[in-house]
């Protein structure tokens, strides 16, 4: 799947950002990207979309940093965080789906996924 190449590809999540919640999520989210990078074709549309809103934040909040208006900062910050937490949900249900039909046959595939943040799929709620 080319587009979910060029949608993971292009930009990892943000870590380096002044907030801490950015770069938590930020780090959760690469992980779930480098584990579908094995299997694009893993990657569902709503998956491939959250990601796009993403990296739209990411860049808006590059753009807006460094201006004098700190409430527009905070603004996009939430805002992106909220994008995070949207791709952790869509594309770590497909991760974590790779993983549960996959992993038990692959070392390389099982070393990623053991670093993913938890399986939705566990939540019994």
């Amino acid at each position: 799947m080319t587009l979910f190449c060029t949608a993971a590809g292009a930009a990892p999540a943000k870590t380096d950002d002044d907030d801490p919640n950015v770069n938590a999520r930020g780090t959760g989210v690469n992980r779930l990207l480098e584990t579908l990078r094995y299997s694009p074709d893993s990657a569902s549309e709503s998956c491939l979309h959250a990601l796009g809103e993403m990296h739209k934040m990411q860049k808006q909040l590059d753009d807006v940093e460094g201006r004098d208006n700190d409430s527009d900062t905070n603004l996009v910050r939430d805002v992106l965080a909220s994008d995070m937490e949207d791709v952790i949900t869509m594309c770590g249900a497909d991760a974590h789906r790779l993983c549960r039909e996959k992993a038990d046959t692959d070392d390389k595939l099982s070393k990623l996924c053991a670093g993913l943040p938890g399986d939705p799929a566990d939540d019994p709620g």
